[in-house]
């Protein structure tokens, strides 16, 4: 009778800073870009039906984007004011996911050195530049949901 030899195997670690989340970060860049997309087309139709397709008519303006402004919701905002916030949004979050994917798969910042293989695999720890590189970008967006909610909503 032969016995079975079981070695213990680390999985890999797919993310830098937490488990799975490149896979994640990935997933909402492909989201956010096809809701970016359908954004842009039905932005194109309403302005050009606001527009009355060539032919404005300040009835036909006032109407349309009288719809869409829509009833005050908190204080002096109004609901199109919290879309276009939140559109903007989700472009800043796109776009620097966007720069950490060409930064990232590009110029190989924020991954560790490569070394040689040995099996199992251990993950290595994460060293110091990674974590500066992390909340410098936890930074940045944070600055400018400020920012923008300071714009949107007071401003």
């Amino acid at each position: 009778m032969t016995e079975k030899l079981s070695t213990k195997r680390n999985p890999p670690k797919w993310s830098l800073w937490f488990k799975g989340l490149d896979e994640w970060l990935l997933i909402f860049q492909k989201v956010s870009g096809a809701l970016l997309a359908l954004y842009l087309i039905g932005h194109t139709l309403v302005i050009s039906t606001a527009l009355n397709f060539g032919h404005p008519t300040p009835l036909t303006w006032e109407r349309i984007i009288g719809l869409i402004e829509g009833p005050q919701v908190i204080g002096n905002v109004h609901f199109g004011a919290i879309i276009e916030y939140l559109v903007a949004l989700l472009v800043a979050i796109h776009g620097a996911n966007g720069v950490r994917l060409i930064l990232m798969q590009y110029f190989g910042l924020g991954l560790p050195k490569p070394e040689r293989r040995t099996y199992p695999m251990v993950p290595s720890p994460m060293k110091k530049p990674q974590v500066i590189y992390k909340y410098l970008i936890i930074i940045v967006v944070v600055i400018f949901i400020a920012l923008a909610s300071y714009v949107a909503f007071i401003g």
